[in-house]
């Protein structure tokens, strides 16, 4: 009878240690954080100048948005391969381009030359 007891309670033990989500450290020892899916938001246009390209961060100097209430200045956005596969990426090029708000911050959605 204890060994049944022990039993069910190993069985109860491991039924809510597999519920739990555990983070994945990167090659540095970092959690890696999961990506929030920013698919459903709503996209921002602007325009500006590329100010820097830093890997996936790109800063941008621009003319703001409004209904995004963001102010005109210099903003990091975070851009993905498939908005930089065809966009221009030498600072000083002028660019128009669409963005959205998630909660880690400002996701480039579209970065196309501006004449």
């Amino acid at each position: 009878m204890k060994n049944i007891k022990i039993a069910v309670l190993v069985s109860l033990v491991g039924l809510v240690a597999c519920g739990r989500e555990a983070s994945v450290p990167d090659p540095n020892g970092n959690a890696v954080e999961p990506v929030f899916s920013s698919e459903g938001l709503q996209r921002y246009e602007s325009q500006g100048t590329i100010a820097s390209v830093e890997g996936q961060i790109i800063t941008l100097d621009h003319e703001g948005a409004s209904a995004a209430a963001l102010n005109p200045g210099r903003d990091r956005f975070r851009a993905y391969a498939d908005v930089l596969a065809e966009a221009p990426l030498t600072p000083g090029s002028r660019v128009t381009f669409a963005f959205k708000k998630t909660p880690q911050g400002l996701e480039l959605a579209e970065l196309r030359a501006r004449p």
